[in-house]
């Protein structure tokens, strides 16, 4: 008889401390897996800091301050190193910041006007454009040694004028190819693929003023917002368009599995596109200056920037099939500007 008591007591024990062990591994941020994380990260150009917000409803999570006058404008996470990462407008430094402390851990000078950049897991590279009038630069960081392992400067078989500077960078999910946009005054821009491990030029198109590049799936789309137009190219080869369509002002690119989503900057407006290249739904936010968004793993939240020199505004939109739903509006710092969507 004591031994079959003694069974039920450790029985019972077994089960409190299970329904206790759950519950500690219940994530604040609203995943459902246990040991998982996800939050959003924001780089607040005029506060000189990165901010970190829940993805249910953008509640301040952390802060990382960086020193005053840095000015970052984009950030950027590795999930296979668990760091984020950031450049300084000003003092031309990228900070790789610990993804659980929010504290930075490691700084390297990458150039004067460190601006747009982009990372790949698969390659270890983060590309960064370097716009500073006295630099013009594009740099390649080995994250596995966080060095500098190359330097590219603007083309020399473009005709460039001598007010051209490189601007936005992608990296193709691969990791082998690699595409800068060079602005070259309002009405010209050019896309530049480069081999990943050879940094030499593959291919080139040219486009209307104010270019942005990203992915959607494997397909590379190009977007200008002083021509209003968004190109679809071959990832391989920048001498296949494979489509063109208008969306006015378009500028900030993100994409979930099914959708695209573009920002129209000047009229603050916010655009779903299909596999088809339709646009399926727009909308009218109630702030200007739409600028950079991101969407989450699920495809299921949408965080978005609104940058300018007073403006403090991010917000988070639910994203149910096609239709875009305000969740919450919140401040994060002032001139909110790059954005990443952040799962570890």
């Amino acid at each position: 008889m004591n031994t079959f008591k003694n069974l039920l007591s450790l029985l019972a024990l077994a089960t409190v401390l299970l329904a206790f062990s759950s519950c500690n591994n219940d994530d604040d941020n609203g995943d459902n897996n246990n040991n998982t994380q996800s939050y959003f990260a924001v780089a607040n150009r005029g506060s000189n800091t990165i901010t970190y917000h829940n993805t249910n409803d953008l509640s301040a999570l952390g802060t990382t301050s960086l020193p005053d006058g840095t000015q970052p404008t984009y950030v950027a996470y590795s999930s296979e190193k668990d760091k984020i990462y950031t450049g300084g407008l000003e003092n031309g430094m990228l900070y790789e910041i610990n993804a659980e402390t929010y504290q930075v851990e490691r700084s390297i000078s990458v150039g004067l006007g460190a601006f747009h950049l982009w990372l790949n897991d698969t390659k270890d590279q983060l590309w960064v454009n370097n716009i500073n009038s006295t630099v013009k630069t594009t740099t390649v960081v080995d994250l596995n040694s966080f060095t500098v392992i190359e330097t590219i400067n603007l083309p020399t078989t473009l005709g460039l004028s001598t007010d051209a500077v490189q601007h936005d960078v992608v990296i193709a999910p691969s990791g082998g190819h690699a595409y800068v946009t060079i602005l070259d005054g309002p009405d010209t821009s050019y896309v530049v693929h480069y081999n990943t491990t050879t940094f030499s030029i593959v291919s080139t198109a040219q486009i209307g003023g104010d270019a942005h590049v990203g992915f959607f799936g494997d397909r590379l789309y190009a977007l200008s917002q002083n021509a209003g137009e968004i190109k679809e190219f071959s990832f391989i080869n920048l001498g296949l368009e494979l489509d063109s369509f208008l969306f006015n002002g378009v500028h900030g690119i993100t994409a979930s599995n099914t959708n695209l989503f573009v920002a129209d900057l000047p009229n603050g407006r916010l655009g779903v596109i299909d596999n088809q290249n339709n646009i399926i739904s727009t909308i009218d936010t109630n702030l200007s200056t739409t600028h950079n968004l991101v969407v989450n793993d699920e495809g299921t939240k949408l965080f978005v920037s609104y940058s300018g020199g007073s403006q403090t505004k991010v917000q988070l939109y639910d994203i149910d099939n096609s239709t875009l739903t305000l969740n919450t509006t919140a401040d994060s710092g002032t001139n909110p500007f790059g954005v990443t969507f952040i799962k570890r």
